[in-house]
Order: C-alpha cells, then structure tokens, then sequence
C-alpha cells in the first residue's frame, strides 16, 4: 500500500513569469522493481510478523514472474506515464511548452516512483493498477523551481479492478489500467502548477 500524502513545491510568480519556455525530458527513470499484491497476498499479513515471514517467498516469485511478464509484452510505464504528463502539459496550456530544449529553458523531469498492481481491499480476487509520480522542474541554472508528486492508492482507485487472469491472458489491459492512471496523476499535477 502506498503511504503518504501528495508532494508539491508550488512555482513562485517570479520564476512563472522568468521562464520561457519547458521542455519535458524523454528521459523517465523508475525503480527497479514492480510492486504487486495479489488475492490471497494480504492472508499472510493478517497473522503478524510469522504470516509475513511466511508469505513473503511466494509473493517475491509471483511480484517477479508477473514483472517478466510485463517486460515480455514490451509494456513500458517509462512511455506511458511520459506520454500522459506530456498530454497533460500540452492541453493545459500552462506552460510555455517547447518540443526542443531551448537556451535558457526550464526542464521537466518525470519520475515512476511506484508501479505495480494490488488487490483494493484484503479479500479482493481483482487488481487495481499502483502509481507514483513525480515531476521536477529545474531552471537553466538547475535550481528546482516546480515539483508535484502523486499517486493512485489500492482504496479509492480511478481505475476499474480487474481479474488478474486477464492481465496474465492479454497484456494490452495492463497497458490500458497504468495509462488511466497516469492519466489521472497527470491531470492533478499539472492543476498543482
């Protein structure tokens, strides 16, 4: 589950007005491994320390066959989350966005904190899509002058769960769910700006 609250560092009025124009970096880092809490993945936290001791080795093989699986569908959240904060950037029309890196121009840094797929609730059989972002905006000099980090939680997802054998049986949904919640962190960080 993911703790913690949203992030932001708000852009003062003076830097809004200095900066003329943002490039967004194609340059997405994320963390090496997926997070992934299945049916039946919470049972063994529910007996304390000995439950989680127990159920840890078979939850790691299955957290990583299913990040085998992902990398053997080609699915990227590094494409996926930079296509959605680009999307976002463009249409809201708060930034001097610029497609080439100009001189003097501010940078967009994005981030995959978290990604990953979790059951909602202990007694789940479906799976909602986890994702953590968070974009930096440096200024020429490279001092960070914008910051916004967000994600989606297991309760209260935006995004319909599904069963994981549908996951498993066609790739193209995983892609789908982490788009809709990239699209959603999108949405709330670019109106953080």
């Amino acid at each position: 589950m993911l703790i913690g609250c949203a992030v932001t560092q708000p852009i003062n009025e003076a830097d809004r007005k200095r900066i003329s124009s943002v490039t967004v970096s194609d340059q997405v880092t994320k963390p090496s491994e997926i997070y992934y809490m299945g049916p039946g993945g919470a049972t063994g936290f529910m007996f304390g320390a000995v439950g989680a001791l127990v159920s840890a080795p078979i939850l790691g093989n299955i957290q990583a066959e299913f990040q085998q699986h992902v990398i053997n569908s080609g699915i990227s959240i590094e494409k996926i989350v930079l296509e959605e904060i680009s999307a976002a950037i463009r249409q809201s029309g708060k930034f001097p966005l610029s497609e080439k890196k100009e001189a003097g121009s501010a940078v967009i840094k994005v981030s995959v904190v978290k990604y990953g797929f979790s059951i909602p609730t202990g007694f789940s059989s479906k799976l909602v899509p986890i994702l953590a972002v968070r974009c930096e905006m440096t200024d020429a000099s490279g001092k960070m002058i914008w910051s916004a980090q967000e994600h989606t939680r297991p309760l209260g997802n935006p995004v319909e769960p599904v069963a994981p054998e549908v996951l498993r049986d066609d790739p193209k949904v995983i892609e789908i769910a982490w788009r809709a919640a990239a699209k959603f962190i999108a949405a709330k960080m670019v109106g953080q700006y």
